[in-house]
């Protein structure tokens, strides 16, 4: 199968080249989002660096600035301008989301000085987060991505790579419910759902349709919402 996020890459990639200071990826996974900004660094013709922070590990290279936001900037706008380097920034939408308080309005100020540098040099500052939050003072400075949950094609590599053909008791027309039963889901939530069936009876068949849609009830309980599909 060729790669299911090769639009998405594509979409992203011309934004670094072109100097796109400030993206904002959501979506429901952390881990596939990740994956996409990895193979990033490795289809450019100039190497790209890619550099992930939180709040609780500090950045995944050293370690440093655990806790501190303002250190995470600080670190960006330190880094030489001749390095092409991806930086991101995990689960900020909380500073986002109250950019007016005393605590976070330097936040605020601090991303709006970067984007300026930013925008005269080949480095990219990324946010990611499950939500999108965009306080009024970035919304000229952010440019949003919207994370897809995985279409059919994917729900299909994704089915044939946790089940061997021998333990996949499905005909063609159950096979084609399962995956439209998967439609919805996260790509987690569809491997949980298959594995329970693996382990539950050693195979995945046509009883299993009705243990997807029952994830699906559990994720629409969880959400409150449930996700429009993303379609390409």
């Amino acid at each position: 199968m060729n790669n299911p996020h090769q639009q998405l890459l594509q979409q992203i990639d011309l934004m670094l080249r072109a100097r796109y200071p400030l993206l904002y990826i959501v979506g429901v996974e952390e881990e596939p989002i990740e994956q996409v900004l990895q193979q990033l660094t490795q289809i450019s013709q100039t190497p790209r660096q890619l550099l992930l922070w939180d709040i609780v590990t500090g950045w995944d290279d050293n370690g440093t600035d655990k806790g501190s936001v303002m250190g995470a900037l600080s670190r960006i706008t330190k880094t030489p301008e001749n390095t092409t380097t991806i930086f991101v920034l995990r689960d900020i939408h909380f500073i986002l989301k109250n950019p007016d308080t005393e605590k976070n309005a330097p936040v605020i100020r601090a991303i709006k000085n970067l984007t300026r540098q930013l925008k005269c040099t080949r480095q990219t500052l990324i946010l990611t987060s499950h939500t999108l939050t965009i306080p009024p003072e970035l919304q000229e400075e952010i440019t949003v991505i919207d994370f897809p949950l995985p279409n059919i094609q994917e729900i299909d590599y994704l089915i044939h790579q946790l089940i061997v053909p021998e333990k996949l008791n499905l005909n063609g027309l159950g096979k084609e419910q399962l995956i439209k039963a998967c439609q919805g889901l996260s790509r987690a939530r569809i491997r949980r759902v298959l594995a329970a069936a693996l382990a539950a009876k050693g195979q995945v068949n046509e009883t299993d349709i009705d243990r997807v849609l029952e994830e699906k009830k559990q994720a629409v309980r969880q959400t409150g919402i449930f996700r429009i599909l993303h379609v390409q």
